[in-house]
């Protein structure tokens, strides 16, 4: 049964590692060729999350396939695992709420439109904050390096019935020495990391939602008039920040609930992959849903702009009257 648990887990790690590395290197080659002087908001976000995801796969699911192929990982090896996916998985919450309210406040100043536009201290401050959450989450984690190890029967290598099922969840296991910071830092601070952006994100897609029934609803003067190409990457990038909010989260909780209960669902030889898939599975669809927002969008939505300013208008374009 070992064999067969360590094997679905290579390939679940395989698959999930090929998938995000198509997703995302697509998705940072079309956004590279739309960037034409100042890097935008979205631009930053989308290249952190491309980041946050490749090193999920590429330290995370790697260190997984060699782990499952019987190359046991020492103390530190575990620490070096254990810091990494819990980096890249609060790093991609914290972008992916960032990217939220990114489209949000440009969807909401789309439905209620303000004589105040953007300064270009806002992408001053998005990069400096996109600087310090990659700080913040690197300070938050650094305990799990410092104040870690591997407990002692593990690293006598005991190879009995309970330990050799599920290796890279029980063989692999770090814990605090401290029995207080254990309880206080790694049980209760680290889940609210990601339970509050989380929380956040909900609401804000709930906020998103309505803000998109009420631009739906919108005319001028009992006159519906067309979205432009700017409007349209808004209403696209709201959408796909609800996905995402949908996606991240029930991954997540899922995830979560599934370590939870793991001693009830233990014998399941499915596990190891699943909660693989849980923990991964984010970083290799959400490449494929943020290259959706720019589909086909031609005027003035990123590199559209650049674009179309270089192509002669057609002779036969028909104007509004209300433009």
């Amino acid at each position: 049964m070992k064999l067969s648990e360590d094997l679905l887990e290579i390939i679940s790690c395989a698959i999930l590692i090929f998938v995000s590395f198509v997703g995302n290197v697509c998705l940072f080659y079309s956004t590279r060729k739309c960037i034409a002087g100042r890097l935008q908001t979205s631009f930053l976000l989308i290249f952190s999350l491309v980041f946050v995801h490749l090193i999920k796969n590429f330290v995370v699911n790697v260190m997984k396939i060699v782990y499952s192929s019987g190359i046991t990982l020492d103390s530190a090896g575990c620490k070096v695992l254990h810091f990494t996916a819990a980096l890249t998985t609060s790093l991609a919450i914290w972008f992916t709420l960032h990217l939220a309210l990114f489209y949000h406040l440009k969807l909401y100043q789309v439905v209620y439109p303000s004589d105040n536009a953007a300064s270009l201290d806002q992408q001053k401050h998005s990069l400096k904050g996109i600087s310090a959450l990659w700080v913040a989450a690197v300070a938050v984690y650094v305990p799990v390096l410092i104040y870690t190890t591997k407990p002692e029967y593990l690293k006598a290598g005991n190879d009995t019935d309970a330990l050799s099922t599920k290796r890279i969840y029980k063989d692999c296991l770090i814990i605090f020495r401290n029995k207080q910071v254990e309880f206080y830092y790694g049980k209760i601070f680290l889940m609210l990391i990601d339970i509050l952006p989380l929380a956040i994100l909900v609401f804000v897609c709930f906020w998103m939602s309505s803000l998109l029934s009420a631009k739906k609803k919108m005319t001028y003067g009992d006159i519906w008039i067309g979205d432009d190409d700017s409007e349209i990457e808004v209403l696209r990038g709201a959408k796909c920040s609800i996905v995402l909010t949908l996606l991240i989260t029930l991954l997540w909780v899922s995830h979560s609930v599934l370590v939870y209960f793991w001693s009830s669902v233990a014998a399941c030889v499915f596990l190891p992959a699943v909660l693989t898939a849980l923990s991964s599975g984010f970083s290799a669809l959400s490449p494929f849903l943020l290259m959706l927002v720019n589909y086909r969008v031609k005027l003035v939505s990123l590199c559209g702009a650049k674009e179309e300013n270089s192509i002669p208008q057609a002779t036969n374009t028909i104007f509004s009257p209300y433009a």
